[in-house]
C-alpha cells in the first residue's frame, strides 16, 4: 500500500523587488516506493508537484552497482547516505537527469511541512530562544545585540539574499571595531534553508558569549583573544520560502533553486571562478577573504556527526589526525551532555566526507583549499528541522562543544614575518617539512605579517620562504594548549655589482610561484596604475587588468579564472616595466 500525504501550501515570495503571490491548492501525494516492474507515474505525479510548488523535491532510492555516488552527485544534492541507500535533493534539471537512470524511487515528505514541529502558542512566548524566529524577528534580534553590547561585538550586512534579505554576521571580540592581530573564527548556519536547529543555536552562542564576558573567565578568554564570527542564516530566501512571518515551509535550496553547498569552487578545476554564483555564495566568499579565518565550521543537519575534509577526493589531508583529533572533541563532548545515543553516526560521531560521500562545490573545501584554512561540517541533528519544544534539548547538548571548538584556534603557531631591514610585513609561505602537502601551508597576512598555523603540541621544522628574502627553516616547539608565538625576520637577498662594488636589492618580482589565484609583489612608489597582461605560451593575451597602487608596499593581485599553465606577466608602472613567467597550478598541484 502507499501512504498518503496531504498538503495546503500558501505564502508570498519576493524575486526581483517585485511581491508575487502564490497560492497551491490541497493536493494529494503519493509516497510509495515504485517497484522495478511498474512504470514510475504515482512517484513522478508527486515529484512533479513539488517541483512546481517548491522547486525541490526530495528522493530516496537504493544506489545500484553500476552507477556511483560521484556519477549521482554530479546533478543531485545528496542529503545522507546509509545502507547503500540515497537521500536526495534534486531541482527540476537534476530530476530529469535522476529520471533517465530508471531507478525505482520513493518521494519523500518535506520535514518543514509537519506541522507539530511549531509550539501552538509560540507567538506568545516570551523568550525568543524557544522559538525558531521570524525573518523580522532575526533581524531585530542582530541589531539588538549590536546595540547592547557595543564594547564586544560589531554588526555587518555582508550582503543580500537573491530576494533582498540580509546577510548578518556578528563579529565578536574585546575590540571589536579594530582589526587585531588575532586568529579568527567563523561559525555559520542554514545554508541549507530547512536544516533550522543550527540557526537558533547560533543565535543563542551569540548571546551566550556576551552576557557571560563579564563573569565567565572562559569566556572573556576565548573572546579576548579571538575574533569570533558568527553568521546565523546564510540562506534566508530558504528559510523563508512561504513567508517572513514563519520558517514552515522552508526549502534547502534558495531562490534560484541552487543548493548553496554545492555552489562554491570546485576544487578539482583550475577554471573553477568562471561558474555562475549565486548572490549568497559570493558574498560568503567576499566575507572568508576578507577575515582569513584560521578555523570554521559549517553547520548543518540530517545527520548527528562532524565531518572533515576532505569531501572532494580520497586522499588524506596534511592535518588529518589533527582533524580528527579536534572532530573527536566535539562529538565526544556532545556525547557526554547529550540524551544516549546523540552524535553517534558513522565512526561513532566523526567522518571523513569523502568515506561517508563525495561533494563537490561545498564551503568546507574551498575554505580549506583556496583559503588555506581549516573547517569541518557539523551536522546537529537526524531531524532537520525539530520541534521548538527540543530546541534547549540541542542546545545544552552543543553548547560546551561549541565552545570548546572555538578554543581549538588557540593551539599551535601564532607568527609575525617582517623585513630584517625595514621591519615591514612581510607576505611569506610558511610550510612544515616533511609535513605539509597540497594547501596546508599557510600564508602570512600583507597588512600585518601575521599567519596562524594550527596544529598539535610537538617540535616541528618551520620553513619560511618569500621571493626577494633568504629563506628561513627553524625548529619550534609548539605548547600543548597554547599559541606558541614567532617572530620571523627575513633577510633581503642583496646584489652586489663586483665591478663598483654597490649593494642593491633585486628587482620587484611576482610571488608566489606557483601560484592559485593571487599574486603579490612589492612596489615602492605609490600612487599610480599599475597595468598588467597575461599571455599564454601560444602568444594570445588571456587577461588584461588594471589597479591603483594605493600606499607602497606589497600589492595583492587577484588572478581568478586563468587555466593551469605557464604565463608571461607583463608589467608596466610609470616609466618601468617587468616581465616574469609564472606558473598557475590548481590546488590538487601546488606544493
Amino acid at each position: 500500500m502507499c501512504a498518503m500525504a496531504t498538503f495546503f501550501i500558501s505564502g508570498l515570495m519576493c524575486r526581483s523587488q517585485k511581491v508575487i503571490y502564490i497560492a497551491f491548492t490541497w493536493f494529494q501525494v503519493s509516497l510509495c516506493l515504485v517497484r522495478a516492474q511498474e512504470p514510475a507515474l504515482k512517484s513522478t505525479a508527486a515529484a512533479e508537484q513539488f517541483l512546481s510548488s517548491r522547486g525541490e523535491v526530495i528522493i530516496r532510492f537504493a544506489k545500484p552497482a553500476h552507477v556511483s555516488l560521484d556519477e549521482i552527485t554530479a546533478f543531485l544534492s545528496i542529503d545522507d547516505f546509509r545502507n547503500d541507500t540515497v537521500i536526495a535533493y534534486a531541482n527540476d534539471p537534476g530530476f530529469r537527469q535522476f529520471l533517465a537512470l530508471n531507478l525505482p524511487f520513493e518521494v519523500l515528505s518535506p520535514p518543514s511541512l509537519r506541522t507539530e514541529i511549531f509550539n501552538p502558542d509560540r507567538y506568545g512566548l516570551v523568550n525568543w530562544w524557544d522559538k525558531y524566529p521570524a525573518y523580522n524577528e532575526y533581524v531585530a534580534l542582530m541589531e539588538g545585540f549590536a546595540a547592547d553590547y557595543p564594547d564586544n561585538c560589531r554588526l555587518t550586512e555582508f550582503g543580500t539574499s537573491l530576494n533582498g534579505r540580509k546577510l548578518l554576521a556578528m563579529k565578536i571580540s574585546d575590540n571589536p571595531g579594530v582589526r587585531e592581530n588575532e586568529p579568527v573564527v567563523f561559525y555559520s548556519s542554514t545554508m541549507h534553508g530547512d536544516e533550522t536547529i543550527g540557526y537558533v543555536l547560533m543565535l543563542r552562542l551569540i548571546d551566550y558569549l556576551l552576557v557571560n564576558y563579564d563573569t565567565d573567565l572562559a569566556v572573556k578568554r576565548l573572546v579576548d583573544k579571538l575574533e569570533i564570527w558568527i553568521n546565523p542564516l546564510a540562506n534566508p530566501d530558504g528559510t523563508y520560502f512561504l513567508s517572513d512571518a514563519s520558517v514552515e515551509g522552508a526549502t534547502r535550496l534558495n531562490g534560484n533553486q541552487v543548493d548553496l553547498n554545492r555552489n562554491f569552487p570546485d576544487i578539482r578545476y583550475a577554471n573553477w571562478e568562471s561558474t555562475m554564483r549565486q548572490p549568497e555564495t559570493t558574498a560568503l566568499m567576499n566575507l572568508l577573504k576578507d577575515i582569513q579565518p584560521a578555523l570554521s565550521a559549517n553547520f548543518h543537519e540530517g545527520a548527528e556527526v562532524v565531518n572533515y575534509p576532505w569531501d572532494t577526493w580520497s586522499r588524506l589531508h596534511a592535518d588529518d589526525l589533527w582533524y580528527r583529533k579536534i572532530s573527536r572533541a566535539y562529538a565526544d563532548t556532545a556525547q557526554f551532555y547529550g540524551q544516549p545515543g546523540y552524535m553517534t553516526y558513522l565512526d561513532n560521531g566523526i567522518t571523513n566526507g569523502y568515506a561517508w560521500y563525495s561533494l563537490y562545490g561545498g564551503r568546507q573545501d574551498y575554505t580549506t583549499c583556496i583559503l588555506h584554512g581549516r573547517e569541518v561540517t557539523i551536522e546537529l541533528s537526524n531531524d532537520k528541522m525539530p520541534s521548538e519544544s527540543s530546541l534547549n534539548d540541542y542546545w545544552n547538548y552543543n553548547k560546551k562543544s561549541l565552545l570548546q571548538y572555538i578554543g581549538q584556534a588557540l593551539t599551535g603557531v601564532a607568527g609575525d614575518v617582517l623585513d630584517s631591514v625595514t621591519a615591514q610585513p612581510v607576505v611569506a609561505k610558511i610550510m612544515i617539512e616533511n609535513h605539509d602537502i597540497d594547501s596546508s601551508f599557510v600564508f602570512s597576512e600583507a597588512s600585518l605579517g601575521s599567519f596562524y598555523r594550527l596544529t598539535d603540541a610537538g617540535n616541528y621544522i618551520f620553513l619560511i620562504t618569500a621571493p626577494g628574502y633568504v629563506a628561513k627553516r627553524l625548529q619550534v616547539c609548539v605548547t600543548e594548549g597554547e599559541l606558541t608565538p614567532l617572530v620571523v625576520k627575513l633577510a633581503p637577498v642583496i646584489i652586489v655589482n663586483h665591478t663598483t662594488g654597490i649593494e642593491s636589492l633585486p628587482l620587484p618580482v611576482f610571488y608566489p610561484n606557483p601560484f592559485l589565484n593571487r599574486l603579490f609583489i612589492y612596489i615602492g612608489d605609490p600612487g599610480y596604475d599599475m597595468v598588467l597582461e597575461f599571455i599564454d605560451l601560444s602568444g594570445r593575451k588571456v587577461k588584461h587588468m588594471k589597479q591603483l597602487v594605493p600606499a607602497a608596499g606589497i600589492q595583492e593581485i587577484e588572478v581568478t579564472g586563468l587555466e593551469s599553465g605557464v604565463y608571461v606577466v607583463n608589467l608596466l608602472y610609470r616609466n618601468q616595466s617587468l616581465k616574469q613567467v609564472v606558473l598557475r597550478n590548481d590546488c590538487n598541484q601546488i606544493q
